[in-house]
């Protein structure tokens, strides 16, 4: 139990990693635990596409690399300056977001279990989200590092065509990048206390 909770109290993003390989059972273990998290009404509506060849990963670190840029410059209600973005670009260049292994995470649609289709996709969206935080507690475990991506939806229609996925059957949740960090993270400190976001009634 005390692992569990410094895991949950040590993680953090991370997003730049080493070039070493993931082994097949780690990767195995990361989606293993996502298929262990809450579920809506049990429907697991959820599918994990796994980004591994060299090939489709340098397609992916390019798309990533675009979204992040719109983020930016047209997401932030203050963008980067300038001397910002060029530092953001440099860091590029050195491998940031290049990770050995890719996951990216959809709600899956194309069978629907309920009447209301926009609270399905609801409640599908937070299946994915606790699948997503299964697998990012399990990499850490391991001593492996990840980033969640949720950029890819600033510019969505390449994200889709690239996983070759029809919007109307799937919904594009996240990007997750996992790899061994080149550094260990700093936890960084939450900006709101408990006792900020806590309320009793």
């Amino acid at each position: 139990m005390a692992e569990l909770f410094e895991a949950i109290n040590t993680r953090a993003m991370v997003r730049e990693f080493k070039d070493t390989p993931l082994g097949d059972e780690e990767k195995q273990r990361i989606l293993q635990a996502g298929i262990r998290a809450p579920t809506a009404g049990g429907n697991e509506q959820w599918l994990f596409l796994c980004v591994e060849s060299a090939e489709k990963r340098e397609k992916l670190l390019r798309l990533l690399v675009e979204a992040q840029k719109a983020y930016y410059t047209e997401m932030l209600k203050t963008p980067l300056s300038k001397e910002q973005m060029d530092n953001w670009m440099k860091s590029v260049e050195k491998g940031r977001y290049r990770a050995p292994f890719y996951v990216a995470v959809f709600v899956d649609l194309r069978q629907r279990f309920y009447t209301k289709s926009d609270v399905e996709e609801l409640w599908g969206q937070q299946s994915a989200a606790a699948a997503i935080e299964n697998m990012l507690l399990a990499a850490w475990g391991l001593g492996i590092s990840g980033c969640w991506f949720g950029v890819p939806l600033l510019i969505e229609k390449e994200f889709y065509e690239f996983f070759d996925a029809k919007k109307d059957e799937m919904r594009l949740a996240a990007v997750l990048a996992f790899g061994y960090p080149k550094q260990m993270p700093t936890p960084r400190r939450r900006k709101k206390g408990l006792e900020t976001v806590v309320k009793s009634i």
